[in-house]
Parts: C-alpha cells; sequence; structure tokens
C-alpha cells in the first residue's frame, strides 16, 4: 500500500513539474489565438479569450515563477492586474480598439517574460522569427504594426513555430 502511495505522489509530482513548465507556452499560445482572432473578426474570439483568461489564472508556483520564468511574483500580478483592465474595458469597447489595447496587454506579457523568452530562443535550434516595434506614432503607423503583428503570428502559426 505504501509503495502504490508513493508512485502517486511521485507521479503527481512530475505531473505538476510539467504543467509548470508549460504555463508560459500555455498563455504565448493562448493569447497569439485570441489575438488572431480578434484581427479575424470571428466568432472564436470569445472563445479565445475564455481560454486565455483560464491560462492567465492557472495556477503556478511561486518558485517555479521566479526560478523557471526568471519573474517577479509582482510583476505577474501587475500582468493579471492590466489583465482585469483589459477584460472590463472590453464589453464597452469596438474590435478595432480591443486589439488596440490587447496589442498593449501583449506587449506588457511579452515584457514581463523577457527574460525566459530571451533564454529559451537563443538556446532553441528551431527557426526563429524575429518581431520589431516601434513607438507609435499616428493611427495610420498603428493600424499598419496591428497588421503586420497578425501576418507575423498567423505565419507562425501556419509554419509550426514557436511564438
Amino acid at each position: 500500500m505504501m509503495l502504490k502511495f508513493k508512485w502517486f505522489v511521485f507521479i503527481l509530482l512530475v505531473s505538476s513539474t510539467n504543467l509548470c513548465a508549460q504555463f508560459y507556452e500555455a498563455i504565448g499560445k493562448n493569447a497569439v489565438n485570441y489575438f488572431t482572432s480578434l484581427a479575424d473578426d470571428n466568432f472564436k474570439s470569445e472563445i479565445e479569450f475564455e481560454k486565455l483568461k483560464t491560462a492567465v489564472y492557472s495556477d503556478i508556483d511561486i518558485n517555479a515563477l521566479e526560478n523557471t520564468y526568471q519573474t517577479k511574483k509582482h510583476e505577474f500580478d501587475s500582468l493579471k492586474i492590466h489583465f482585469n483592465e483589459y477584460e472590463s474595458t472590453l464589453k464597452n469597447i469596438s474590435k478595432d480598439s480591443a486589439l488596440v489595447l490587447f496589442n498593449q496587454w501583449y506587449l506588457h506579457f511579452s515584457n514581463t517574460f523577457y527574460n525566459y523568452a530571451d533564454e529559451k530562443f537563443f538556446s532553441s535550434n528551431k527557426n526563429k522569427i524575429l518581431f520589431f516595434s516601434v513607438s507609435v506614432s499616428c493611427q495610420c503607423t498603428l493600424d499598419m504594426c496591428i497588421k503586420q503583428t497578425v501576418e507575423i503570428l498567423n505565419l507562425a502559426k501556419e509554419k509550426k513555430l514557436d511564438c
């Protein structure tokens, strides 16, 4: 009986370690899916938003957050607060405005996990897409940046590259 219990605990530990290793990836994947569905203005954006929300609010051990993802708890809490603000604003704005505001949240997400993503990016042997951004000076520049971001994300999904 004790052997079965120890085996169960071992499997539970391995499973939880695997979940921690996929925390950033799950948020990133769901964010990309939501971003592209919002840009395509299709009915799936609400479903993709709920998947993203679930990923953002999934449990993460503080040690894993700090050691694996090189992110402080207060930085991740700030990202969650930004997500809440986005969600509350979402009800009263157009899809275009939602796209602009989500782009800001996505950049916040990228900055929060910058060190982890940087290390993962340069240690990988996979093909890479570099995304450069600049500050927005006018509406036409903003529209162009958003379209290019969506095109890059769609290309990465099509080629099954990490985003």
